[in-house]
């Protein structure tokens, strides 16, 4: 296994919520044993996101930006195409 120093993978986001004016946002990475009925990795708790909710909103600024640069680049379509594709947000 490569040592990644204090880098933490991620396949998702799970629950998040405020709590005593406080956000927790838990991380989760696809299972590496445990299978859905369908034999696919169910994604399990990994770590969790614990930050104001001042720093939440920097950070969701600071993705919606990550994003539409993916998208100036060609990497992913936009919303409104996921949406005329018919696929759920």
């Amino acid at each position: 296994m490569a040592n990644i120093g204090n880098h933490t993978f991620i396949d998702g986001v799970g629950d998040i919520r405020l709590h005593e004016g406080v956000v927790r946002m838990d991380l989760l990475a696809l299972s590496p044993t445990g299978r859905d009925k369908e034999g696919n990795p169910v994604p399990g708790f990994v770590d969790q996101l614990v930050m104001s909710p001042h720093a939440f909103l920097r950070m969701v600024s600071a993705l919606g930006d990550t994003v539409k640069q993916m998208q100036d680049k060609g990497m992913l379509g936009s919303a409104d195409d996921d949406k005329a594709k018919g696929k759920k947000n």
